[in-house]
């Protein structure tokens, strides 16, 4: 369907917005507040996690959920398939709402619905994922309450923007290596850029885990901060 003319300008404040992030993480909370703009809902967040494991990353306006690890909790316990299921659905390019798989009707009478959703006053999600590592995702999840589900508009408004939330993500991950940096310290502090922890770092460099402390130790001397988010952050400044 074709946007009206306002529903672009939305989008481009979406787009703006997620450009403008100055704070050393992918997105900050002014991405959500144009996102609420476009699309008002309930409660937001965008969050970035690997599989079964808490978030290491993310963003909430207007929390009504318990903890991830309370919610994959609750879903695990119905028993039941949750529509939207990021493991299934991380690597989607598309938005999704739950009636793009069950009528609303049907899934009301769901034990998902009845442990995840009810009891937050939650009725309608729409889900949009940005591309990520095997085995993580990286996801927005809009939530509304009783009134109506999304519309095709707020799907394709969605659809318009996600091409560039993920080259923004993608080029934040992209951590420059700061001439004082060695070799080998620009390839851990991309890894850290893209959320890698310690371990899974020195998996994928083929070291310790305490060879990476000592190397994020002194490009933290070197860079003059005390963080791994505070040497992702100098690293951009110093490229910029």
């Amino acid at each position: 369907m074709a946007l009206a003319e306002r529903d672009v300008r939305l989008a481009l404040g979406i787009v703006e917005a997620a450009a403008a992030t100055q704070n050393g993480s992918p997105f900050g909370v002014e991405l959500l507040d144009a996102m609420l703009e476009a699309i008002p809902v309930l409660t937001l967040d965008y969050m970035e996690r690997r599989f079964g494991e808490a978030p290491a990353f993310s963003l909430v306006r207007y929390e009504v959920w318990p903890a991830q690890e309370e919610v994959d909790e609750l879903i695990a316990r119905t028993g039941a398939a949750y529509p939207l299921d990021t493991t299934h659905h991380a690597t989607s390019t598309e938005p999704l709402r739950i009636s793009d798989f069950v009528s609303i009707g049907a899934f009301r009478k769901s034990a998902t619905y009845a442990v995840l959703m009810r009891p937050f006053g939650v009725e309608y999600e729409l889900k949009l994922w940005l591309p990520a590592p095997p085995g993580h995702s990286r996801a927005f999840c809009f939530a509304r309450g009783p009134g109506k589900d999304f519309s095709d508009r707020d799907v394709e408004l969605l659809r318009l923007v996600r091409p560039y939330l993920a080259r923004l993500r993608a080029r934040w991950e992209r951590a420059p290596r700061p001439a004082q940096l060695t070799e080998r310290e620009g390839d851990v502090l991309e890894l850290v850029a893209q959320g890698m922890t310690n371990r899974e770092v020195a998996r994928q460099l083929f070291i310790s885990p305490a060879t990476v402390r000592t190397h994020l130790e002194h490009i933290y001397k070197k860079l003059g901060v005390c963080s791994r988010a505070g040497a992702v952050s100098a690293a951009f400044r110093a490229a910029a």
